[in-house]
């Protein structure tokens, strides 16, 4: 890991480093708290579009707050990555490349969630039944999306940490079984529960750490 000196990181910076706690926040919020008890991706036409043209705007306003917190998370990446790039030569940066590279796609598929999310909810009350009914199963299926591509960031992560002689390399290997789980059906589910307290944890850390990262 780089060593970064206390003054070296601006104010800026070190609040940036609680963006993926924020972006877990904001995602969980549209989704969870917000959005609440969506129709599945099976569910009958008739069933969709009722329930969307009752809670459009609820809906519309979930949307909103799970796009809103997309920057969120490539900011977290790219700051992560940037405490882990090598100093000097030696170790190569490909790995905190790739985790940077990760919370971009991973932003971009949440990014296209929201953007599916919206174009149901918006259009509930001006499409047929059929079309709301084909936008809900492509609603109820971007977790595909979004779990490859975090599987990707927790690739970057636990390649950029496991390597550090500090006292984050626990982090890398937590992120790696993370990552393979990820893409993996059925685990995936738990892997994105985890993969949130994931987040949660390493923008605490990275926000608190001592003058030298590693």
């Amino acid at each position: 890991m780089s060593t970064v000196s206390e003054t070296g990181r601006g104010g800026t910076e070190r609040w940036l480093a609680l963006s993926g706690a924020a972006f877990v926040v904001g995602a969980v919020a549209a989704i969870v708290v917000i959005g609440g008890d969506t129709p599945n991706g099976d569910s009958s036409a008739a069933k969709v579009s009722a329930f969307y043209q009752v809670h459009q705007n609820r809906q519309n306003l979930a949307a909103f707050v799970l796009a809103a917190s997309v920057p969120l998370l490539v900011f977290f990446g790219i700051t992560l990555a940037k405490a882990a790039w090598p100093a000097r030569g030696g170790r190569s940066p490909i790995w905190p490349g790739v985790l940077a590279g990760g919370s971009v796609l991973a932003a971009s598929a949440f990014a296209l969630s929201a953007f599916i999310h919206f174009a149901l909810a918006d259009s509930a009350d001006n499409v047929t039944a059929a079309v709301a009914q084909g936008l809900n199963a492509l609603d109820a299926d971007t977790w595909i999306a979004f779990n490859s591509c975090l599987g990707v960031l927790m690739f970057g992560a636990a390649g950029s940490l496991i390597p550090s002689a500090g006292g984050y390399r626990w982090l890398g290997w937590i992120a790696l079984p993370l990552g393979i789980a990820l893409l993996i059906p059925f685990a995936d589910f738990f892997a994105l529960l985890l993969t949130a307290i994931w987040l949660i944890v390493a923008s605490v850390m990275l926000y608190r750490r001592e003058p030298e990262f590693a």
